[in-house]
């Protein structure tokens, strides 16, 4: 049959299809029948279940939404099965990540107390989520026309972005689970700086040696080449001698002139000797640290020692509710720097056994993130995905839609004419048998 109205020619298949669907929606949704019996009812719930949206929008930012994931031009139910799948593997990597990575920001800014340390630490922590979650959405939506932003978002936003989240959680989880390890790190670079100090200051000592030691060397030399062959000679060696040394007898007796007023050599001795016994005191502290600290062995200990200031500039001592008091760094930033510092020496170096938990969770984190990477690319290639973005099989929907709903519309016609035909034949039946009725009575 061809309609006039839409021009489109209404078979039995398609008779028989909008049959087959009631059918179908009279067995498998009822809810959808009672709806277009009663539209007024459909209408309230529509507004009332937008009302009551809000928490979910407020959830569909803190985890990718399995709807965003794909256009609605062709939506079958393969290609909500896989959306549903990738959009749980990028939330919980995501989640993962942020989760690795909250300790960083926790303890960076732990030296303001602990609730404006967690409200600092979520303030950083969501928007981070959140931009994961939309560069992630943004890649599953790589279709003709939206291509090179998609790759955008994949190669200058979601691969780095993991990367450096993966890192992250590793220094995280260092931070977190070694805190005792990094404070003696801390302390023993602590105690390293006053050893570096005493170092500097002795070598410097060694650089700067007196200079009445130089002039007394070169005097010395001067005195014994002057010649001593005439009487004139011999008074000016005897009258520099006495300067450089003085007299014989004042080198045979005690002096308490100050060192100033000694003659120059005498005074080179005993600037000397000064200069020897400040060397050999800073030789053998340098060495008595090196051995105390080797016997100690716990440079926390230690740096409390001989630094005490140093220490409690440094560190704190926290007693907890449970257990003994433990020591931490007083500076959030140099602890996440010094976790920092272990996590990269660690894998340099191959020391897997000292990671152990972090590395579980790094481990995690990359291979959660590298699936993650890998499905919402592969969901964006698949031909599903592509497909529901293609204008060309809306219209085919469309199409389809339109003839049946065509052709519900005509069969609805053609049960209306049967129904008016058939009370049109009920009535004339009913006169008939009345007009019979009054002409037997007649």
């Amino acid at each position: 049959m061809l309609t006039g109205k839409n021009s489109i020619l209404i078979s039995d298949l398609d008779r028989q299809t909008v049959l087959d669907l009631i059918q179908w929606l009279k067995t498998n949704r009822p809810d959808l029948l009672e709806k277009a019996r009663n539209p007024k009812a459909f209408t309230e719930d529509v507004a009332h279940t937008k009302k009551i949206n809000i928490p979910l929008e407020i959830l569909n930012q803190i985890r990718v939404d399995p709807d965003s994931l794909h256009g609605q031009y062709r939506v079958t139910s393969e290609l909500k099965k896989s959306a549903k799948a990738t959009a749980t593997v990028i939330t919980a990597s995501n989640w993962i990540d942020t989760a690795g990575n909250f300790p960083i920001f926790l303890f960076a800014f732990k030296s303001l107390t602990l609730i404006p340390s967690i409200g600092i630490s979520l303030l950083l922590s969501i928007p981070v989520l959140l931009s994961a979650n939309a560069i992630s959405t943004a890649v599953t939506h790589g279709h003709r026309g939206r291509w090179k932003l998609a790759l955008t978002a994949l190669i200058l936003g979601l691969i780095p972005l993991n990367i450096l989240q993966t890192i992250a959680t590793g220094i995280g989880m260092e931070v977190l689970n070694n805190q005792s390890e990094l404070a003696q790190m801390a302390a023993g670079k602590a105690v390293d700086n006053v050893l570096q100090v005493k170092e500097v200051t002795l070598t410097d000592k060694k650089k700067n040696v007196p200079n009445d030691l130089k002039i007394c060397s070169q005097e010395r030399q001067s005195l014994e080449e002057m010649p001593r062959n005439t009487p004139i000679e011999e008074k000016a060696f005897q009258s520099r001698y006495v300067r450089i040394y003085g007299t014989f007898k004042s080198q045979s007796q005690p002096t308490m002139l100050p060192i100033e007023q000694l003659p120059l050599c005498v005074r080179a001795n005993r600037l000397e000797a000064e200069y020897n016994d400040e060397v050999q005191n800073l030789t053998n502290n340098i060495s008595l640290i090196k051995i105390d600290r080797a016997e100690l062995g716990n440079d926390l200990e230690f740096l409390k020692k001989i630094a005490p200031v140093k220490y409690q500039k440094t560190f704190m001592e926290v007693v907890p509710w449970l257990g003994d008091t433990k020591i931490e760094l007083r500076s959030g930033l140099q602890l996440v720097s010094l976790g920092t510092e272990s996590f990269f020496s660690k894998l340099e170096q191959g020391q897997w056994k000292q990671l152990g938990m972090n590395l579980f969770f790094l481990g995690i984190s990359a291979i959660t993130s590298a699936v993650s990477i890998g499905m919402g690319l592969t969901f964006a290639l698949s031909e599903d995905a592509q497909k529901s973005y293609n204008r060309e099989e809306k219209e085919k929907v469309d199409h389809f839609l339109k003839r049946m709903r065509i052709t519900l519309s005509q069969i609805h016609n053609e049960q209306v004419q049967e129904l008016e035909s058939s009370q049109k034949l009920e009535r004339s039946e009913i006169d008939e048998e009345k007009q019979d009725e009054y002409s037997q009575y007649n």
